[in-house]
């Protein structure tokens, strides 16, 4: 069923749609979010890892939460890398990833809670 699922709205317009989302999400992130990772759509999915300094990546992930914006939080077991990054590794960053039943205005909506939190 996932095949046909796919295959009934090809991957090229699945993948078309989600990087057309992330560049969006890349263009309209707030400078005061900390983006781990990639600056740009080239060579990646439309996965995010950030942070907002002085915050906690729960009360993050929390406040999203609060907005109908679901992400996540946490260390994704990667203690390393978030030392790396300069993050608490119990804390770590929040996630959130973009797919392709994902919409510009969701898109938006996580934008602008991410500016709630930055301004």
């Amino acid at each position: 069923a996932a095949v046909d699922y796919i295959d009934s709205l090809g991957w090229e317009a699945i993948t078309a749609h989600e990087h057309d989302l992330g560049t969006r999400f890349l263009a309209g992130h707030p400078g005061g979010v900390a983006l781990h990772g990639s600056q740009t759509m080239d060579g990646r999915v439309p996965t995010f890892c950030f942070s907002v300094p002085g915050r906690s990546a729960q009360s993050v992930a929390e406040h999203l939460a609060a907005r109908d914006v679901a992400v996540w939080w946490g260390n994704y077991y990667a203690l390393e890398t978030m030392k790396r990054l300069g993050l608490d590794p119990e804390d770590g960053a929040v996630r959130a990833g973009i797919v392709h039943f994902n919409t510009d205005e969701e898109v938006d909506r996580l934008l602008a809670a991410l500016r709630d939190l930055t301004e």
